[in-house]
Order: C-alpha cells, then sequence, then structure tokens
C-alpha cells in the first residue's frame, strides 16, 4: 500500500465508510481501554494474584490519561489524522508495557492488553503497523522477562530461578506468538475489510452516477413521464410531465392521481389507476386533459412497474403533448383538400368559362341589334349582371385554390403600413364611404418578414371585410408590432362593426361561408391559407367595446444570405403581380 493510498485511509471520512472521524473514534476506544485498564490492575492488587508495584502502576496509568489528553487537544486543533494515529497506538503500546512489568511481569494478568493497540493499528494505519506493533510487544514482554532472569542471575540470592522455570517461560513464548499472530491476522482482515470498503465506495460512486444520468436523460425528455404506485400516488415526474400538465412539481410528487381531477386529469386518472392495480398496459393510447378550460390532447403509454420477484409496484406513463401533431394533421387535410379542390377547378374553369362567354357575348350583340322595352331590356341586363358575377366567383375560385408559394422577404413595416393605407383610403373613396383608417407600427423602425405580396392581399382583405361589416361607416385601426419575446409578428385589424355572429364563429374561416349577400365566402379562408404558409395562424375575437378584432401572428424567421433586404416591397410587388382582394 503507498503512502498516499495509507495517507488517504486514515484521513478520508469517506474511507472510513462513513465512520468520522478516525482520531476520535480511536480516542474513544482508548478512554474504554484506560478504564478497563485501570480496574483489572486494582482488583489484581487487592486479590494478590501478582505483585503489584503501585507508584508504577499509577505512572503507567497516569502516562495512559495524558496520551488521552494530548490526543484529544490535538485533534481539536486539527492536527493531521495519520500523525495523530500513531501517536495514539505508540502510547498505548508503551503504556501497557509499563503496565505489565509493574503488575508482575510474566506472572501479570495485562499482557492481552496488547491485542487492543495491535488491533487498532491494523485497523486505523495499515497491516505493516499492526506487525510493528505485534513485534514492540513481543520485545517488550519477552525482553522484560529476560531482562528479569538476567536480574536473578546477577544477583545470586535466588538459585532457583522461577522466571527462568517452565510456566512462565511457555506463558511468555505463547504472549510472544500470540501478538504476532494477532498482528497478521489483524492487518489482513483489515486489508479485506479497506478493500470491501473501497469497493463499496466506488458502487457507490457508480450507482450515484447512473442515477444522476437517468434522471439527467428523463429531465431532457421533451415527452412527460410520471410514476405512480400501487395506490396511485405519484412518486416521480420530469419536467416536461409538469409543463404538459400545466402544473409544478410540488404540486404533483406525493399526491393521490385521483385526488388531482380538479386540475383536470381525470381522464389520466382513469387510465393509469387500473394499470397500477395490476390491470392491462395501454399501448398507443389518446386522452384529453383539460388546462384553464382548454382541451390538450395527449398521446400515452402506461406500463407497469414491477419489483425484483416479478410483482407490480406501480405505474409508468410516458405522454406526449399531440396539439400540434393534431394541428399537422388538420393542415395536412386542409392541403390535401384544397389541392383537390384546385384540380376539380382547374378542370371545370375551362369547361364553364368558354361557354359562358360566348353567352355573354352573344347576349351583348343581341341587346346592341335589338330594341328592346321595358321588361325585356331588364332580363338582357340581369343575364348580363349574372354571367359577370358567375365569372368574377369562378376566376375568384382559380386563386384561391392556385396560392402561390410563400416568398419572404425583409421589408420595412412602415413603408407596408403607407401603401397599405393608400389602397384602403382609395376603396373607401371608390365606395362613397365614411371609414376614418388609421395604422400604428411599433416600433417605428420594424422590418417585417415575410411575402410582400400576400401580406398585402392579408391586409386588404380583412380591412375590406370589416368595411363591409360596418357598411363603410366607422372606424378601422391596424397594428403592427411584435410579440412573445419579439420573436413573432403580429398584425391586427380592429373595427366598429357589429361584432362576429355566432352562429358562424367556429366556421369563420372554412371556405364559402359568409352571410353577406353577393359574397364568396373565401376571403377569411384566403387570409388563413396566407397566415397558415408563413407558419402562423389568425383568431377572430369581439371588442370589447363593440366590433371585431383579427389577430394574425406569424415567427420571426431569419432568412438565407440571398434574401436580401427589398427597400420597398410592398409597392414593387403589387405592381408586378394581381392581389386576390375577395369578400
Amino acid at each position: 500500500m503507498s503512502g498516499d493510498e495509507r495517507s488517504t485511509r486514515a484521513g478520508s471520512p469517506a474511507s472510513e465508510g462513513g465512520r468520522g472521524d478516525p482520531a476520535s473514534r480511536l480516542l474513544r476506544w482508548r478512554v474504554l481501554m484506560t478504564a478497563v485498564l485501570a480496574v483489572v490492575t486494582a482488583v489484581a492488587g487487592l486479590v494478590g494474584v501478582a505483585e503489584v508495584w503501585r507508584p508504577g502502576v499509577l505512572a503507567s496509568l497516569g502516562l495512559l490519561c495524558t496520551s488521552l489528553a494530548v490526543s484529544w487537544a490535538a485533534s481539536m486543533a486539527g492536527v493531521r489524522q495519520r500523525p495523530l494515529l500513531v501517536m495514539q497506538v505508540v502510547s498505548d503500546t508503551i503504556a501497557i508495557g509499563l503496565l505489565v512489568q509493574f503488575t508482575g511481569g510474566p506472572y501479570s494478568a495485562l499482557p492481552l492488553a496488547f491485542c487492543v493497540p495491535i488491533m487498532c493499528a491494523a485497523l486505523y494505519l495499515d497491516r505493516r503497523w499492526s506487525l510493528v506493533v505485534a513485534g514492540a510487544a513481543a520485545v517488550l514482554v519477552g525482553g522484560a522477562h529476560f531482562g528479569l532472569a538476567l536480574g536473578w542471575l546477577a544477583s545470586g540470592d535466588h538459585p532457583s530461578l522461577d522466571y527462568l522455570s517452565g510456566w512462565p517461560v511457555l506463558i511468555t513464548a505463547l504472549h510472544m506468538s500470540l501478538f504476532v499472530v494477532v498482528g497478521m491476522v489483524a492487518g489482513d482482515l483489515a486489508a479485506k475489510l479497506e478493500r470491501r470498503r473501497r469497493e463499496q465506495a466506488r458502487s457507490q460512486r457508480l450507482v450515484e452516477q447512473a442515477r444522476r444520468e437517468v434522471r439527467d436523460i428523463l429531465d431532457c425528455l421533451q415527452s412527460g413521464l410520471l410514476t405512480v404506485d400501487t395506490r396511485g400516488t405519484v412518486t416521480r415526474v420530469n419536467p416536461s410531465c409538469c409543463r404538459i400538465l400545466g402544473l409544478l412539481e410540488t404540486q404533483l410528487l406525493g399526491a393521490p392521481l385521483q385526488t388531482l381531477v380538479d386540475e383536470g386529469l381525470e381522464a389520466l386518472a382513469a387510465l393509469v389507476l387500473p394499470v397500477a392495480a395490476g390491470g392491462t398496459a395501454v399501448i398507443r393510447g389518446e386522452t384529453t386533459l383539460r388546462q384553464q378550460g382548454v382541451l390538450v390532447p395527449i398521446g400515452l403509454n402506461v406500463s407497469h412497474v414491477t419489483g425484483a420477484r416479478g410483482e407490480v409496484t406501480g405505474a409508468v406513463v410516458v405522454f406526449t403533448d399531440l396539439t400540434r401533431e393534431k394541428e399537422l394533421t388538420a393542415r395536412r387535410r386542409e392541403t390535401d383538400r384544397l389541392a383537390a379542390v384546385g384540380e376539380l377547378a382547374a378542370s371545370i374553369a375551362h369547361e364553364i368559362r368558354n361557354p359562358l362567354a360566348s353567352i355573354r357575348g352573344s347576349v351583348e350583340m343581341l341587346s346592341g341589334e335589338l330594341e328592346l322595352e321595358g321588361y325585356q331590356r331588364q332580363l338582357f341586363d340581369l343575364v348580363l349582371k349574372e354571367s359577370a358575377r358567375v365569372n368574377s366567383i369562378i376566376s375568384d375560385f382559380l386563386a384561391y385554390s392556385r396560392m402561390r408559394p410563400v416568398s419572404r422577404r425583409r421589408f420595412a413595416a412602415s413603408s407596408f403600413k403607407d401603401e397599405t393605407l393608400l389602397l384602403l383610403r382609395q376603396h373607401v373613396a371608390a365606395a362613397r364611404g365614411d371609414v376614418r383608417v388609421s395604422a400604428d407600427v411599433t416600433p417605428a423602425d420594424l422590418e417585417l418578414v415575410a411575402d410582400p405580396a400576400q401580406l398585402t392581399q392579408l391586409a386588404l382583405n380583412l380591412a375590406i371585410n370589416a368595411c363591409e361589416a360596418m357598411r363603410y361607416h366607422g372606424r378601422l385601426r391596424l397594428a403592427i408590432h411584435l410579440v412573445g419575446g419579439g420573436e413573432t409578428f403580429e398584425l391586427v385589424v380592429t373595427d366598429d362593426g357589429p361584432g362576429i355572429e355566432a352562429d358562424i364563429r367556429d366556421d369563420l374561416f372554412q371556405p364559402f361561408k359568409t352571410t353577406k349577400e353577393g359574397g364568396t365566402g373565401l376571403g377569411l379562408s384566403v387570409v388563413a391559407r396566407i397566415a397558415t404558409a408563413h407558419g402562423g395562424t389568425v383568431r377572430a375575437e369581439d371588442a370589447p367595446g363593440g366590433g371585431a378584432i383579427f389577430r394574425v401572428r406569424w415567427p420571426r424567421v431569419e432568412l438565407a444570405a440571398e434574401e436580401t433586404h427589398v427597400p420597398e416591397p410592398a409597392s414593387a410587388e403589387p405592381a408586378r403581380e394581381t392581389i386576390l382582394v375577395t369578400v
């Protein structure tokens, strides 16, 4: 064992397997040993089993007590562990050797006390020190016996030489052998114990590392994870679980799942609790949670948690918020439906428009050649008017179904605002209306990232729809700003009209849904398609003071290097492309 290993073993609490300060523990053992030695010495003196020299005994016990006091003071002063342990073991060995000699030498009842410092040296130092202390004890006992024998020989007063008789010599030899054996055995046992402690500490570190890794993995999962025991008590959650459920970890941990029904988890509890009680696991299930009045669809798997003997000890739930997936599915279905509509429109456009053009041309020619009066003139005008309306509907329908892909540009919101205001005011003037139109951009230097032509079409559709709802009398307000921490654009159109009728609120952005006479029902559908194409949403709500509010939001994305800044796209793009304004 290297010096560093021995130092770590003697001075590290971890190496002691959680036993605390080694020097303090050794000090407590020494106090107990001193008390026992004092009692045994007193009993030996009273009984008279051996010759006890009291001054020497008192001096030896005083040495032990002094070393105890010095060890305690050094421990409180923060002396290094290993030197303090060595000092305690050495002082005990010397003190016990003196006590043995002052309580009868070969006839003393205390030699076995040497086993205490030998084992302490093995336990708190290392194998080498246990052998050193064992050798020192053997030398002290055997050397003292040999010294007494020489004294008897030198004096010549006791020719019988009792110290050299068979029994005392045998006892001394047995003591010396016992010390060596105890030192070897204690050293081996201490080494094995130390190896086991190191293995245990290493295993604990590996277990703790594995726990941290598992906890980190669970915390990084985008899916929610929740475990319950057989009684339905929540035992573990991860951050995604708290986010999806809309609850804090402190609200979930330790709470019975069945008591959380008021938090909107009754559907989840109905699936999890039977599995926790040993029922059939749920694979690829779906349910709906209620969060603050909003229904959140989730997909989940519920499996058993089993113990070492295979018994069911609870259930684990892994679930995912399906809101985004449901939206994507709905968009995909809408896209497929619109693609089918586009194919249908393209196939019937020529079949309808060409005969319609012929009919309209023929009627115009007849109206110019014939002399029509009264009712006949009205019929001819009605045919011309309705054929023009049918042609307009077909044109709008084709434009709706064949909307081109988004081509994003970066342009100034102020230029877009000025262009949109100009177009709206011209429209209001042409309709002989009285609508006060205003617009606001925050901040003033805001730059938009969108398709300029489609965004203009979206704003005009919303604004003209609002003007018609107000019958071209009222106030119309447009606002463009950032929301969501500056990561989302928002266009808000507010009017003073009658608001949104309840019977069309749910189908407001569906094609061909309209309450206006002569309307095609494609205006707001075009708005919704443009918003969706930009990765955004459109929402309608009633204004607090009357009227309607339309909010269009789309994400603020970074453009590729080739998509450079366009100074005035709002005026440039529309000049090259016809904008569909459908109401």
